[in-house]
């Protein structure tokens, strides 16, 4: 006896596929745009060369500054009226004070009142001036401080035997043994018959 073959099952229905509501792929959309903004930013930030960006800090300038010293050669200090001894002046053999009432050897040291006549004093005229006498003095001219080249070459030049000197005014000699010195009048003293003296005496030249 044969049986009927059975009929297949039947098939559920097929639901046709709804469609995504609009707002989804608007939400989508948006997270690829900033996703996409924060890349970009991150690029352009960090400066990768992939992303053909420079950074800020990429480009450094460099500033090099150039400092110009002007050096400056100090001036020489003096008190008016003087100035510094020339280089190949001879050393200073003896300077001091002396009060005068004859005559001076200005070759011993310190000079004394005997020997050469190297300077003397004769004088006083008016109660202001000394007077002074030597073999080989001059008077130097006023504001002037010689050296001893200076002072040499003024006693052979302008040669004075018997001169007249107020206070502060000076004179320059060559004692008998050929040093030159500088004789300064300080003070005259009338009532004394003196006079006081500031001598330097320099080296004989060589």
């Amino acid at each position: 006896m044969a049986y009927p073959t059975p009929p297949p099952p039947a098939q559920p229905p097929v639901q046709p596929r709804a469609n995504k509501p609009a707002e989804h792929w608007t939400a989508i959309a948006t997270l690829i745009t900033a996703a996409t903004g924060a890349l970009t930013f991150l690029v352009g930030f960090i400066g990768l060369p992939a992303a053909g960006v420079a950074s800020p800090a990429a480009s450094v300038a460099t500033v090099t500054a150039t400092t110009t010293v002007t050096a400056t050669t100090p001036a020489s200090s003096g008190a008016p009226g003087t100035k510094p001894p020339s280089s190949g002046s001879p050393s200073v053999r003896w300077s001091g004070p002396l009060l005068i009432s004859d005559q001076f050897d200005l070759d011993l040291t310190p000079p004394e009142d005997d020997g050469e006549n190297d300077i003397r004093l004769y004088s006083i005229k008016d109660e202001q001036e000394a007077e002074l006498l030597s073999d080989s003095m001059s008077v130097v001219p006023q504001g002037q401080n010689p050296d001893s080249a200076e002072c040499t070459l003024l006693v052979k030049t302008q040669p004075q035997a018997d001169v007249f000197v107020p206070a502060g005014r000076k004179v320059c000699v060559i004692t008998g043994d050929g040093r030159p010195a500088l004789v300064t009048v300080t003070a005259v003293h009338p009532e004394a018959a003196n006079a006081s003296l500031e001598v330097l005496v320099w080296q004989k030249p060589e």
